[in-house]
């Protein structure tokens, strides 16, 4: 019966060995968000003339929350810095019967600084539009 005696105490130490406190486990690395946006009026848009509502609610993170939100509307205006719903009136040129297309971003960055960017095309008209019979050719 000794050695089994022997055996209990040798298990109890190296249970006791076992119970060591472990490191924490490292946390998952940071996922960055994802941006989108839609806007409308999506047209007509008339330059000088026309309010275009810009929403990024579109735009998500699946490991913390959307913090950030950064527009630029590619026309030369300061980019904004605001919230996921913004309007825009793009300036007029003094250009007329042309359509021009502007390239607008947002970027979004989330609670641990990651950020990623949405952009999409524009058309705007400097009026009057170029299908109106003032701005074709005379005959």
């Amino acid at each position: 019966m000794r050695p089994r005696s022997s055996s209990l105490l040798a298990l109890a130490v190296v249970a006791g060995v076992a119970c060591e406190k472990l490191p924490a486990a490292p946390e998952p690395p940071n996922q960055p968000p994802t941006a989108a946006f839609f806007f409308t009026p999506v047209a007509p848009i008339y330059a000088g003339q026309s309010v275009v509502v810009f929403n990024g609610i579109g735009s998500a993170d699946r490991d913390g929350q959307v913090v950030g939100y950064q527009w630029d509307f590619g026309d030369g205006t300061t980019p904004e810095t605001g919230g996921p719903v913004v309007q825009h009136t793009f300036p007029a040129t003094g250009a007329r019967c042309l359509n021009v297309t502007y390239g607008v971003s947002l970027l979004v960055s989330d609670d641990k600084g990651a950020r990623a960017v949405a952009s999409q095309d524009v058309t705007v008209t400097q009026g009057p539009a170029p299908t109106a019979p003032e701005c074709q050719p005379p005959r």
